[in-house]
């Protein structure tokens, strides 16, 4: 791995999921022992069941991925991992941490990839990871140098002053994942991530 890469270690992707119900989990389980906890993990929208009691672990060293249909509930069952969609009943377990009342600590503790491109454009490529990083509080120095290593790695680095607009869809999607590793988080939720990018950006990302 060159000085330029990010750790992609499987701890740190969430990039594979199941919601069959793991039978060593029991009541009696602690938060602390996996990356992601969820038991019974409910979201209604109007009556409607859209993530429908589902249980599901992730240890640390795995990766793990949603599959299903459209309307399955994938994505907002990463929304409720992001503390971004609240839980209509059940629990969810981030790091040891309850969504329903840490989710700040949370939030300071993952990267996130959204379905859809929420990069800021009114902004450059530069200005779009340096303003991202600000919000985590990375000192300046720092943030700039991580900015520019993440930048490299996307091959973006002759785009930074681009604005957004200039970029294709595949460019946008790389500069998101690497927003969402600037702040060097112990996990990463990824919401249909390759999405735009030839076959063999995606076999790199």
């Amino acid at each position: 791995m060159s000085e330029l890469e990010p750790d992609f270690s499987p701890d740190r992707i969430l990039v594979r999921a199941s919601s069959r119900a793991d039978d060593s989990l029991t009541s009696d389980s602690q938060p602390l022992t996996s990356v992601v906890e969820a038991r019974a993990l409910t979201r209604l929208y109007d009556q409607q069941r859209a993530v429908d009691a589902i249980d599901f672990s992730v240890k640390r060293g795995e990766t793990f991925g949603l599959l299903g249909p459209n309307g399955a509930g994938k994505s907002t069952t990463m929304r409720m991992i992001a503390c971004r969609t609240p839980l209509t009943s059940g629990e969810l377990f981030v790091e040891g941490l309850d969504v329903r009342t840490q989710g700040r600590q949370i939030r300071a503790q993952i990267g996130v990839v959204p379905q859809d491109n929420n990069l800021d454009p009114d902004l450059n490529v530069w200005l779009n990871l340096i303003t991202y990083a600000s919000y985590f509080r990375i000192p300046k120095k720092q943030a700039a140098q991580r900015a520019k290593e993440l930048l490299a790695f996307i091959g973006l680095t002759e785009r930074a002053n681009s604005k957004i607009d200039q970029l294709s869809g595949g460019m946008k999607r790389r500069l998101m994942i690497a927003r969402s590793l600037l702040h060097d988080p112990k996990l990463l939720v990824l919401d249909e991530p390759t999405t735009g990018l030839d076959p063999q950006v995606r076999q790199e990302i």
